[in-house]
């Protein structure tokens, strides 16, 4: 993502919570939620053991699920963190690979809500991100690992069922990629480097739902 998407993405959210419109109340300062879900990689993962479009193309999509704490100490303004992880598995006549992609880091943005239900939150922020692939490659177990930093930007709409449990719909983006991985296997390790004209990109985006909890 270059910068002038990053920076029509924040204006968008200035613009947004600041509307009239938009006058946040009826909400607790603390809040926790857990969603679970689809992410969808745009690019083709590194560490396959089968480099074929279509299965790189089975392997970018997964199952994702997120855990987010957000504080409230001012009527709009939000700051928190936030845990997302991604999971995909594929097999073939040689061999197998299970993706786990997971993310932790911080966020700061703003919240504000229509009616005394209704809450929209857009916050965006850095943390680490951790790649394994647990694979198979002629029935001998292959590792490969690997991380690197990321930027996450996450929206969400939330309904208050009651005055301490809601529930909601969450888009996630996270812009990231490897320079780098180690593979283990049969007993040696080896590191690759990636260079300019290899694509390490796993930037994904997820859609999800669950609960929230306010208090």
């Amino acid at each position: 993502m270059n910068q002038t998407q990053v920076r029509t993405i924040l204006l968008l959210i200035v613009l947004i919570c600041h509307t009239p419109l938009f006058a946040q109340r009826n909400f607790e300062r603390h809040e926790f939620s857990f969603h679970v879900g689809y992410g969808n990689m745009f690019k083709g993962t590194p560490s396959l053991t089968l480099s074929t479009h279509s299965y790189q193309r089975e392997l970018a999509q997964g199952v994702s699920w997120d855990g987010q704490y957000y504080f409230r100490p001012l009527k709009r303004f939000i700051f928190g963190a936030v845990y997302t992880g991604f999971s995909s598995k594929g097999s073939h006549s040689e061999g197998s690979d299970h993706l786990l992609i997971h993310f932790i880091g911080a966020q700061i943005g703003m919240c504000n809500a229509n009616t005394k239900h209704w809450q929209v939150r857009m916050t965006a922020g850095p943390g680490g991100m951790f790649f394994r692939n647990n694979s198979q490659v002629f029935g001998k177990t292959r590792k490969v690992t690997a991380g690197n930093i990321g930027l996450l930007i996450n929206s969400n709409v939330n309904y208050k069922l009651t005055p301490n449990l809601g529930i909601g719909i969450g888009v996630q983006y996270l812009a990231t990629g490897l320079f780098r991985m180690k593979s283990h296997y049969h007993g040696e390790t080896v590191t690759v480097k990636f260079d300019e004209n290899q694509d390490a990109n796993l930037s994904r985006l997820n859609i999800s739902g669950g609960l929230s909890y306010y208090f």
